[in-house]
């Protein structure tokens, strides 16, 4: 039987909301780092403007697959609406950090910026839900001694 702890940081710890906003911190996470890497690579490469833009939306493709990958792995179901959910988030995240750096909404998020997102996190949640659990070997106690199977 499982203990209920009655503090509210606890409960707010295994709920759906904190699950998901962890994992948008890690899908942002894994955008930055890899925009980090392709920047490294461009100051190596004389690159044209396409590849730059190819690049970046990769690594927000990246970064939504892993915010939705991560919350529906923790959730182990609903991985298309816990996707959905992620994708959201970072299409918000990135609409107003483009307005605020852009001080336009011409660049600031598009609606190919949207799909790309919605689609990989959608994907990123139904690969989370399908993935296997690690569970360790049970131990088999019947009879005198106690062995792992």
């Amino acid at each position: 039987m499982k203990r209920k702890c009655r503090r509210l940081w606890c409960s707010f710890g295994e709920s759906g909301l904190c699950c998901t906003l962890g994992a948008v911190a890690a899908g942002l996470l894994a955008t930055i780092l890899c925009l980090s890497g392709f920047s490294a690579l461009m100051t190596s490469l004389d690159a044209p403007d396409s590849l730059v833009s190819c690049m970046a939306g990769i690594a927000l493709c990246l970064g939504s697959f892993t915010a939705g990958f991560m919350a529906a792995r923790h959730r182990r179901k609903h991985g298309i609406l816990v996707g959905l959910g992620c994708g959201i988030i970072i299409y918000f995240v990135v609409f107003f950090f483009g307005l605020v750096l852009l001080r336009s909404l011409a660049g600031a998020g598009t609606l190919m910026k949207l799909i790309l997102i919605l689609l990989c996190s959608c994907i990123g949640g139904v690969c989370g839900v399908n993935t296997r659990i690690h569970k360790p070997p049970r131990a088999d106690c019947s009879g005198k001694k106690c062995r792992r199977q």
